[in-house]
């Protein structure tokens, strides 16, 4: 009798600052039965395999980790290849390459015996995870719902989320990029719950596929208290605020709200906007603008998006570059169905403060045109604000820029 043992330490953590599509879509799906069950007289239940080939011996080890089962029995009558070599590169794909099993695995450990007529090969698993904590990690299908998911836990500023990937979209972009997008979208949507950005580290189970899982730890500017009472103070300053504003077309109101930020917010030019960590700031929220009354751009356009949520108007805050510095204004919807660009930074009725891209672009501005709505609607005013004919647009930036 001959025995050979080998031992896999596996760890799949992935650490890194700022980054779905889509995630995992729940228990893996057993290819086939067990061949049996068995006890040990212990108390504890061993699951028992056939395999005749490599394939037999991946899907075997997949679904003793699918089960949960901290130990399992492979039987092999015969076997084409080198079946030492192969076990290793079976369990370590089992518990590395698979969503589940770079989540839940944290060592294998095996060993080959050879009886008369066949191996018998015994797997045991360490797990820092069930996969019945696994199964109970909420599921994102699309980008929508992963940025739901984090608006939900920005808003109650919760310390870490745990979530499941799958999908196409889950297997081009790092796990980083993917939560920064998500982030990101649900922080300037909702400028009005999330009044900070966090810094977050991602690890991801794999690093890549089409299945991950992710775990997200959060570190918050400002503790709890704060930020609830500065949040329960903007959002009385803001209904405040709203309801003073007349009734009318989008562009009267707009108008109207221009005039309050004129009358009672104040540029703040100090904010190094292009500091990785400058929404730390005040002066960079809705908070800083509406309820402060000192704001940076990116301020003004988050105070803008505040209001005009309250006033059901529909608004998105842009953020890109006026000549050579970083900036954000919002794009409005108007009653004519059309989006237009309105910067409450530089807001001068005299001189067409609401533009559709073409304008936009011609008077310094540039954005990544992908990321946003297009602005194509028509002039607002006389043939004295049209751009120039030859006006390449948003899409190719200036040199330098």
């Amino acid at each position: 009798m001959r025995k050979a043992a080998a031992v896999l330490t596996l760890m799949a953590l992935l650490l890194a600052l700022p980054g779905c599509g889509s995630l995992l879509g729940g228990e893996y799906a057993s290819s086939r039965e067990h061949v049996g069950v068995q006890g040990d007289g212990s108390g504890e239940v061993e699951l028992a395999f056939e395999a005749d080939d490599y394939d037999e011996i991946c899907r075997s080890v997949e679904e003793l980790v699918s089960a949960g089962a901290s130990r399992g029995v492979i039987r092999v009558a015969s076997y084409p290849g080198n079946l030492e070599a192969d076990l290793a590169e079976a369990c370590l794909a089992a518990s590395n390459d698979t969503a589940l099993g770079a989540y839940c695995v944290y060592f294998i450990n095996y060993s080959i015996t050879r009886l008369v007529s066949f191996y018998e090969v015994s797997v045991s698993v360490i797990y820092r995870h069930t996969p019945e904590e696994a199964a109970g990690i909420p599921v994102c299908a699309d980008e929508a719902a992963l940025e739901e998911l984090m608006r939900d836990a920005l808003t109650r500023r919760a310390e870490s989320v745990t979530v499941k990937l799958t999908g196409e979209d889950g297997g081009e972009d790092t796990a980083e990029d993917t939560v920064e997008a998500a982030v990101e979208n649900a922080y300037y949507a909702h400028p009005g719950d999330i009044l900070y950005i966090p810094t977050y580290t991602v690890a991801a189970y794999p690093e890549t596929g089409e299945e991950r899982i992710l775990e997200i730890v959060f570190t918050y500017p400002y503790d709890t208290p704060t930020v609830e009472q500065r949040r329960a103070s903007l959002t009385s300053r803001a209904r405040e605020i709203a309801a003073a504003i007349p009734a009318g077309t989008n562009q009267e109101r707009l108008m109207a709200l221009a005039e309050f930020f004129s009358q009672n917010v104040e540029y703040d030019g100090t904010v190094d906007t292009s500091d990785a960590q400058a929404r730390r700031y005040s002066a960079m929220t809705a908070y800083g603008a509406l309820d402060q009354g000192r704001a940076a751009g990116e301020g003004y356009a988050m105070g803008l998006k505040v209001l005009c949520d309250l006033l059901d108007i529909e608004c998105y805050v842009i953020r890109g570059r006026f000549y050579n510095r970083d900036h954000a204004w919002n794009l409005v919807r108007l009653d004519n169905g059309q989006l237009y660009h309105v910067d409450m930074t530089a807001f001068d009725p005299q001189a067409a403060p609401l533009k559709n891209d073409s304008q936009q672009y011609s008077a310094g501005y540039w954005w990544d045109a992908t990321l946003y709505p297009w602005c194509s609607g028509p002039s607002l005013y006389g043939p004295e604000f049209d751009p120039p004919a030859d006006n390449p647009g948003p899409l190719s930036p200036p040199a330098g820029w």
